[in-house]
């Protein structure tokens, strides 16, 4: 049966009642678009900017104190939580990545070997098996047959946490395998035609439009610090032009990733999906999710208030302006409900923070050796506990900045978990550089102050979460690289987003107090008029005074 027939049938159906779904609203919107810009910082939105983030930012309701609710500031719980309304550790998500206690194994986020998560086309697989929870989009199609959910984003652990369990499609750039969009046989059997024409080949496809260089200005006058540090990390140049596209489509890849361009290439993939797909066709809502990743591995490599994070905002804003514009001629501009936030923000280049004046980390630079830690880790543990020899691998297995003993050595050691545990934590508090070691006992017990250690409980998983946690000390970098920053801590740089809501039924305005990105889904089901699963950790927030 055709789509638009299928469609209409299911919409007749919910209109004469045959359906167990809450009625819908009054001016129900045709579209709901979710917006998750990765790595914008609060303090980034600027109602000034003459494009989309401009725009929504003095039309839309804005939550000025927005922030994650959850410690470890990292992509894939960012993702997790605005589309569950739930806290992200408790549901299986403690980081992107984790060691599994029970087993020792290491873990990725949507990593799954199992054949019906295939990626097509590409090594290995992906789904969204690993959350322990359903999404918005979940909530809706069991709600309202005939509703239509896709997500998109260059990361395949943001699109497919946006995209819930059962989405009808979940969208990512798969650079490693020179494929372009792709997705897994979780939610595809095989890639459709009009992906693969946009994929093209060779040069072809979305790849034919790009420039051969990212050239942004240089001298402080779109108000960010003067071009170049010497701590940004210069593996493309650190001063304009950015070489970008050239013959072989690997290395085009591989450079549109550290560039304003990445977010282009999304929108332009999002307008086909919209098409194709008929998103918003009729007077059932569709979910679109997009997740743009531009801001966050430019921030990543030149930091947050650089000429290219700056020039990189300007091109989102613009880019994003005329996707609005494009998605409400199509739907009409009472058709359409927007939502904008961000999966976490970012530590600005801890050298420049120090050279400011501005740091508080205790140690000079403000940047720490994360593999110098760990060798030191190693030999003191050795010492501590007084057993040479790795045969039965490391005493202690980490995941960033969580801990897991190594219960397999323990056992073939006759040393007690116990014992580890507490030699680490004396050699990790030890660090001048940190806060504090949290453990998961407790965590567990509800232990330790507050508002640290309900944040941390709020990322902690009892078997992916690791054994102890380290909380960094403020502006303290532990990273394995000597240049470019990072984020994935409990303080407001870390954790202080954007929330936006705008379209039909919403008052614009600007709204002070508690909002956490685990409000967006319960306020979106409330405004579509699903009923909301129990156990939610998010609560529904005014949209109209």
């Amino acid at each position: 049966m055709p789509r638009r027939l299928t469609r209409r049938l299911a919409a007749l159906a919910l209109t004469l009642g045959a359906t167990t779904a809450c009625g819908p609203p009054a001016g129900e919107p045709r579209l709901v678009l979710l917006l998750v810009v990765d790595q914008l910082r609060a303090d980034r939105l600027d109602r000034t900017l003459p494009g989309g983030l401009g725009r929504l930012a003095r039309e839309g309701r804005v939550f000025q104190d927005a922030v994650l609710d959850h410690a470890i500031a990292e992509t894939c719980p960012g993702h997790v939580a605005p589309v569950t309304g739930r806290q992200p550790g408790p549901v299986g998500v403690p980081g992107n990545r984790w060691v599994d206690a029970e087993t020792g194994e290491a873990a990725y986020c949507v990593e799954d070997p199992a054949p019906d998560a295939a990626t097509l086309g590409g090594e290995g697989g992906r789904s969204p098996r690993a959350i322990g929870a359903t999404a918005l989009g979940d909530w809706l199609k069991a709600s309202r047959p005939g509703a239509r959910v896709h997500s998109v984003s260059p990361k395949d652990r943001a699109a497919i946490a946006l995209g819930g369990q059962h989405p009808d499609g979940a969208w990512w750039l798969d650079r490693q395998e020179k494929l372009g969009f792709t997705t897994s046989a979780w939610y595809r059997a095989e890639l459709p035609a009009w992906v693969d024409r946009f994929n093209g080949r060779g040069t072809g496809g979305f790849i034919a439009g790009l420039p051969a260089r990212w050239e942004h200005p240089g001298g402080g006058a779109n108000g960010a610090r003067p071009d170049e540090h010497e701590r940004e990390i210069d593996r493309f140049e650190r001063t304009s032009p950015h070489p970008l596209a050239e013959a072989d489509r690997a290395v085009t890849l591989e450079r549109v990733f550290v560039s304003p361009f990445l977010d282009e290439v999304t929108f332009d993939f999002a307008r086909a999906l919209v098409v194709q797909e008929e998103l918003g066709a009729d007077e059932i809502p569709d979910l679109l999710a997009v997740s743009l990743s531009a801001t966050d591995l430019v921030g990543h490599f030149y930091g947050p208030w650089s000429q290219e994070s700056r020039d990189a905002l300007l091109r989102l804003d613009a880019a994003l302006g005329r996707f609005l514009r494009f998605l409400e001629q199509r739907v009409g501009r009472a058709g359409l409900l927007v939502v904008l936030t961000s999966d976490h923000g970012v530590l600005p280049l801890p050298e420049w923070l120090a050279e400011s004046g501005l740091s508080r980390c205790p140690v000079p630079g403000g940047r720490l050796d994360a593999r110098g830690l760990l060798v030191a880790f190693t030999s003191a543990m050795e010492s501590d506990l007084g057993v040479e020899g790795a045969e039965h691998g490391p005493w202690v297995l980490d995941s960033g900045l969580r801990f897991t003993a190594n219960r397999a050595r323990s056992e073939a050691t006759g040393i007690p978990k116990r014992a580890v545990l507490e030699a680490a934590r004396r050699f990790l508090e030890a660090q001048p550089a940190v806060e504090r070691v949290w453990s998961a006992a407790e965590l567990a017990e509800a232990e330790g102050p507050e508002p640290m250690a309900s944040l941390y409980r709020n990322s902690h998983h009892p078997t992916r979460g690791g054994d102890l946690i380290v909380q960094p000390g403020r502006h303290c970098l532990f990273a394995s690289y000597p240049a470019g920053t990072s984020h994935g801590t409990p303080y407001l740089y870390d954790r202080a987003v954007p929330l936006v809501f705008a379209g039909p039924g919403v008052e614009p305005g600007v709204v002070r107090g508690k909002a956490e990105t685990v409000d967006v889904a319960p306020t979106l089901a409330a405004a579509l008029g699903l009923a909301l699963p129990s156990g939610l950790d998010g609560r529904v927030l005014p949209l109209v005074d």
